[in-house]
């Protein structure tokens, strides 16, 4: 046997020990199903008094393509990947076919959390994601569910309406009864208020009413509210407050009219509008107390996992074959000599 032979032989032995003593990680299963999380949100609608909303496959499939990167990437945000929205990553998949849609989302991470969990322990105690679960403004939604590389279970919900459509969102149709896990919110419809001759829309805040059932009402953007009032998401609101929805876009200019006897002249303020851009407006991404925290980096240390948690032992033991793969190694080499 030549030297190339045995060095060969060797380092065959050698990789054949590390395929065998190397061990799968431990997997982990996944808490709750996508249709579960829907039925518990329609459970919770009906418990208030709400009609239920239809599941659509197209949210199901954007919620789903969001959970996958949102696992895959370690980034866990509204904001997917291109810097998407929930309406863009909708429009995506194929929801509305081309018509105007209005879109928004929820989502939520934690380790085993069951369908329950999320929708009763998670969602409903946030005001925000409690008032989308409680939509008066949407009609239909969707779901995505996936685990991470820490083995915690996320959650995506899309909650959507495709603009002019036949399907209109139900109010409620009762008093809140039945075993809900929180105390139910009042639901308060909202009455928008007209513009004002120079453009703005101011509105009055009534008993029961939130910022978000506000920003639905009246189809605005939540960081526009809260910038041209001054309020942040925890501010809180309260009966007979005005609210700035939309600042002023006319203003008053002076035109010369002529009246009477000649050489004199008179001049009445007339309303003339001001160049303003067409403003459209979009939900706005919602914001959960999990996205304050620093966004992780990708999960992609190999060594780290392997000398972590269970595989420790392995860890140790690649290395200990290593070892004596090279002495061996050397000492072969020194006899051949």
């Amino acid at each position: 046997m030549t030297k190339i032979q045995r060095i060969t032989k060797i380092l065959t032995i050698l990789c054949m020990s590390v395929f065998f003593l190397a061990a799968p990680q431990q997997t982990h299963a996944q808490a709750g199903t996508a249709w579960e999380v829907l039925a518990e949100i329609n459970a919770y609608r009906a418990a208030n008094g709400l009609d239920p909303l239809v599941e659509n496959q197209y949210l199901n499939i954007s919620s789903q393509n969001h959970v996958d990167w949102m696992a895959e990437t370690g980034i866990y945000s509204h904001t997917g990947i291109d810097g998407s929205t929930s309406t863009d990553r909708a429009i995506a998949a194929g929801y509305g076919e081309g018509s105007s849609v209005r879109v928004t989302e929820n989502w939520a991470r934690g380790p085993g959390m069951t369908a329950t969990e999320v929708v009763y322990q998670s969602w409903a105690t946030s005001d925000i994601h409690n008032s989308q679960m409680l939509t008066t403004s949407y009609n239909e939604f969707g779901a995505g569910v996936a685990l991470d590389g820490d083995g915690m279970t996320v959650y995506v919900v899309n909650f959507g309406i495709v603009l002019g459509s036949s399907i209109e969102p139900q109010a409620a149709t009762a008093p809140p009864t039945g075993p809900t896990s929180t105390p139910a919110p009042i639901i308060q419809p909202i009455t928008t208020s007209t513009p004002n001759p120079d453009g703005s829309v101011i509105h009055i805040v009534q008993y029961g009413e939130t910022l978000w059932t506000i920003v639905e009402a009246y189809n605005v953007n939540m960081p526009d509210l809260l910038a041209l009032n001054g309020l942040t998401e925890e501010d809180a609101i309260f009966p007979d407050q005005q609210l700035l929805i939309i600042p002023a876009s006319i203003e008053l200019e002076e035109t010369p009219e002529t009246t009477g006897t000649p050489g004199e002249s008179t001049s009445t303020p007339t309303l003339a509008p001001s160049p303003t851009a067409t403003r459209t407006f979009a939900p706005s991404p919602t914001l959960m107390a999990e996205d304050i925290t620093e966004t992780p980096a990708p999960r992609t240390n190999f060594i780290r996992n392997i000398f972590s948690g269970d595989t420790l032992i392995v860890g140790i033991g690649l290395v200990a074959v290593s070892v004596l793969g090279i002495a061996l190694l050397l000492f072969t080499s020194s006899r051949l000599k």
